[in-house]
């Protein structure tokens, strides 16, 4: 089945519902009728620029609604979608270009360029001629994700229409049995990521509403209460956005009745107080663009288990592995290799890390971890995110938790300096809750850490550097410590 044949579907069932909401915005309100017109106009734009099944297409438009709506389009008729910011992913073969700011993009490789702007949406809404809509078995590629990249070079993951219906079918189980009863929920990932892409398909394919960023933080605020949003779905640091905001505006009732948070680890600081003045009903779940979903768990079954993630779902294989490749039992640490019924098989541009990272119908994360008796999935590392500190060797994730367990810190990211002298010393970045008393975190860092783990320095930040995963970008941590410090600010 072709994946954007259910939101058409919900089309007709109820044509005046609202399907996606960016308040403030060009479009702002859309509904179901409207949202199949956009797709339609799309879809004859991609057939006069003979754009064909199986070309991939670049989009590049801030607008989310209107990058939504040109990726469906694009999809109905067979092409592959990617979603880029303002360059090229290199390795990715890519034959058009569809972008609001074409100035960008002068060297565009070999792919076409082409100009958009919201004259696109426009049209009788009259379906695309059958002949050019993608009815084939289900396995060609519509979909295409770029990996976080957080500690390398991100990879391009292919999805078809078959694998992500596979995938949506599973968020009916994986994320607990609220879930799937409500149908208006806030995103706070961006298209570009698989988990951000795919939780749009489902909550249109259902006949849901998505809500997007407003034109203003009060405007997206506003239209929770306003519309009556059920549910938040948001990293870690999106959550300590919110909860910065909610702790300095008193007035505003949070009304969520689900929220979902995955991406990076979960500080137990955090979570307490986003259940205490949020949402109670806070799930955690772990996973990767090439496995999809892997663990999950209400947050306050997390609660004091440092690094745990969730328990692994009914449909997934975990093995813990040692460096040689044998099973490790319960409780023993290692490498995470992952296999679930949607695995990819294996990057559409690298080949090198394909031999790698994908081994007998096994995903090899990047993660060190164990399991429990009760099969819940403690991650306690990655593998390239090891900092060497003069041969002692430690994962940030660590002094991390350390941090944050502080009463002053809601979020930390721990990275290595070199001193003059060439050995590497801790750094970190900390969000404070609210004025930070540094002396005293120092002290609780000594009484916690290893002399050698404890930072040298310790500096404060409004928010953490992320992509578009929300996971920590640790590749611009130094970067931002250089911005600091240019500012005389560190």
């Amino acid at each position: 089945m072709n994946i954007v044949e259910p939101i058409l579907f919900q089309a007709r069932h109820d044509p005046p519902a609202p399907a996606m909401c960016a308040p403030g915005t060009a479009l702002g309100i859309v509904s179901y009728a409207r949202l199949a017109r956009f797709i339609h106009s799309v879809g004859h734009r991609a057939v006069r620029l003979a754009i064909a099944p199986g070309q991939v297409v670049a989009i590049n438009v801030n607008d989310h609604i209107f990058h939504a709506a040109l990726a469906l389009g694009f999809m109905h008729i067979g092409a592959a979608t990617v979603s880029i910011g303002a360059s090229l992913p290199p390795g990715l073969r890519v034959d058009v270009i569809i972008t609001d700011t074409p100035e960008a993009f002068g060297n565009a490789r070999k792919a076409k360029v082409v100009a958009v702007d919201l004259s696109w949406m426009s049209g009788k809404g009259v379906p695309v001629d059958e002949r050019h809509v993608y009815r084939g078995n289900g396995n060609a590629i519509c979909r295409i994700a770029l990996t976080s990249g957080s500690t390398g070079e991100a990879k391009a993951v292919g999805f078809t229409h078959n694998n992500q219906l596979a995938r949506l079918a599973r968020y009916n189980h994986v994320f607990g049995n609220a879930f799937p009863q409500y149908s208006r929920f806030f995103s706070d990932y961006g298209l570009g990521s698989s988990g951000g892409f795919r939780h749009l398909l489902y909550v249109l394919s259902r006949g849901g509403t998505m809500f997007f960023p407003g034109a203003s933080p009060m405007d997206t605020l506003q239209t929770f209460a306003l519309y009556k949003v059920q549910g938040l779905i948001a990293s870690p640091g999106g959550l300590s956005g919110f909860l910065t905001f909610y702790d300095a505006n008193s007035d505003f009732r949070c009304g969520f009745d689900i929220i979902l948070s995955a991406g990076s680890p979960l500080p137990d600081s955090l979570s307490q107080r986003v259940r205490a003045r949020m949402c109670s009903n806070l799930i955690f779940y772990y996973g990767t663009t090439e496995t999809s979903t892997i663990a999950s768990a209400p947050a306050h079954a997390l609660a004091g288990a440092a690094g745990a993630v969730g328990y692994v779902t009914p449909d997934v294989s975990v093995q813990i592995v040692d460096e040689n490749g044998t099973s490790l039992p319960a409780g023993k640490g290692g490498a995470v290799r992952v296999r679930t019924p949607v695995n990819v098989l294996g990057y559409l541009d690298g080949l090198a890390e394909n031999q790698t990272s994908f081994r007998d119908g096994y995903f090899d994360t990047g993660d060190i971890g164990y399991l429990t008796d009760e099969n819940m999935l403690v991650i306690t590392g990655r593998k390239k995110e090891v900092l060497n500190l003069g041969g002692d060797k430690v994962s940030p994730r660590i002094i991390e938790d350390a941090l944050t367990g502080f009463y002053g810190v809601r979020e930390a990211a721990a990275f290595a300096v070199p001193t003059a002298a060439g050995i590497d010393e801790v750094w970190a970045l900390v969000v404070p809750v609210d004025t930070l008393d540094e002396a005293a975190l120092q002290k609780h860092c000594r009484q916690t850490l290893a002399q050698t783990h404890v930072p040298a320095r310790v500096i404060s930040v409004v928010e953490l550097p992320r992509n578009a995963n929300g996971k920590i970008d640790r590749q611009r941590l130094e970067e931002v410590v250089g911005t600091l410090s240019s500012n005389g600010r560190a």
